[in-house]
């Protein structure tokens, strides 16, 4: 085998650009949408089982409802159905040596496709336009998938044996505050001396992530007409200005909480999300009047280091104090409840040796100096971390319109991120 260094390399994946570009071509192709607590990863999984045996590695199909006790974690997401063939694929390179081993890990489920104003192609019908690759699921995540998956299937293919494990996995359920996929995959034992997980972080390598807490603020009124000569205060009009005082809410927190050396710039800054408004909690019929109920549904990210009491506490004193003051909101009753369970925060040292590295082979594929960040969005690290007791990053592609309609990813960023994970595979895992 030559050696392999970075000219080496690209070549290598110069040449088998058109194969990469038509496997995440075909990947797009399964609808392996997530529609919270159903899932459709079935037929993409397969697909992905079946690779990874034919590259010759050690493979593991299973449930996450087949690890015995999960669902008494305290990490379990309840209310999820997996009758679906909802399994995780976990395929092992074992090495003959004692070298470090190294995780690659990404979810194969997508968020769904609507709303269905897509102009650019159909959801699952993957175009390439301008570099960039069109379909739902492109950049979240099954780019980042495919850069990891053909970065060991391009070493395996030219005789290089590892001295360190590797493994690689596509994981179920992660959309809609899950992530009972990779907690499975954790207690089941594959847990490594680092790990990369592929989301799209826009090429920026991110040792921390911030937290989410989601939750329903419920406005209560009177239901009825309001033109009997009684005033009936509608609810709507207390939601319009919750709304608005989520603004002040934003400044009230970001102000309270002290700033975070990776969360630098209005990009990283804490910040909220309105992401439903509905008058219908219930499936009774609704009158047309004024309704009794609103509800509203948000989402607060927060900082390493954030409990979900210390949060609530901060929150329902805010929301106290105005309701208290406000001539419109002190009509109405309140009831701010959590939907979700706490999607946590985490932090890997950025002096750690695997951030490190993974940095300095980015440089020298690339030839571009990477300062370690934080990522914009909440995902599942903190399973890595604190469950699989493993460092973590965070690095994967530039793409745009996630969870929206013409998602895509930039192709040049897969074929990068294949080159870097090569280079840190060959001095990682020695």
């Amino acid at each position: 085998m030559k050696e392999l260094n970075k000219q080496t390399i690209k070549l290598q994946i110069n040449n088998r650009r058109d194969e990469i570009l038509e496997w995440l071509k075909k990947l797009i192709t399964f609808p392996s949408e997530n529609r919270y607590p159903d899932g459709f990863e079935g037929e993409a999984q397969s697909f992905i089982e079946s690779e990874c045996r034919n590259c010759g590695f050690d493979v593991d199909v299973f449930l996450p409802t087949d690890i015995e006790g999960i669902e008494k974690h305290p990490y379990w997401l309840n209310g999820r159905n997996y009758d679906n063939n909802r399994k995780n694929v976990v395929a092992k390179w074992n090495s003959k040596g004692n070298g470090k081993s190294v995780l690659f890990s990404g979810h194969i489920d997508v968020a769904p496709f609507e709303p269905d104003n897509w102009k650019t192609t159909r959801p699952f019908v993957p175009l390439v336009k301008d570099g960039r690759l069109y379909g739902r699921g492109a950049s979240d995540m099954k780019g980042g998938l495919a850069a990891s998956f053909w970065a060991l299937k391009i070493l395996k293919d030219l005789g290089y044996e590892p001295d360190g494990d590797i493994i690689f996995e596509s994981l179920v359920d992660e959309e809609f505050a899950g992530g009972n996929g990779t907690l499975a995959a954790r207690l089941k034992g594959y847990n490594t001396d680092f790990a990369i997980v592929t989301e799209p972080t826009r090429m920026e390598i991110c040792s921390a992530c911030p937290g989410a807490i989601l939750g329903d603020f419920i406005i209560k009124g009177n239901a009825g007409m309001p033109y009997m000569g009684v005033p009936i205060y509608n609810p709507i009009d207390g939601a319009a200005r919750v709304i608005e005082l989520f603004k002040e809410w934003k400044t009230y927190w970001r102000s309270i909480n002290n700033s975070h050396e990776l969360f630098i710039g209005n990009d990283n800054a804490l910040n909220y999300l309105i992401w439903d408004i509905s008058t219908r909690i219930s499936d009774e019929f609704i009158q047309m009047g004024t309704p009794a109920v609103v509800k509203i549904s948000w989402i607060v990210w927060v900082y390493p280091g954030t409990s979900e009491e210390r949060f609530f506490n901060i929150f329902r004193n805010f929301w106290d104090e105005k309701i208290k003051k406000d001539n419109i909101l002190r009509n109405f009753e309140f009831d701010i409840r959590q939907s979700f369970h706490y999607i946590r925060p985490w932090e890997t040292p950025k002096d750690n040796i695997g951030v490190n590295k993974l940095k300095s082979c980015f440089t020298e594929y690339t030839g571009k100096e990477k300062n370690i960040t934080s990522a914009t969005f909440s995902c599942d690290m903190a399973i890595y971390g604190e469950v699989g007791d493993m460092p973590v990053v965070l690095l994967g592609p530039r793409g745009d319109n996630l969870h929206g309609s013409d998602e895509w990813v930039l192709l040049e960023d897969i074929y990068d991120l294949i080159g870097i994970f090569i280079l840190f595979i060959k001095e990682w895992c020695k």
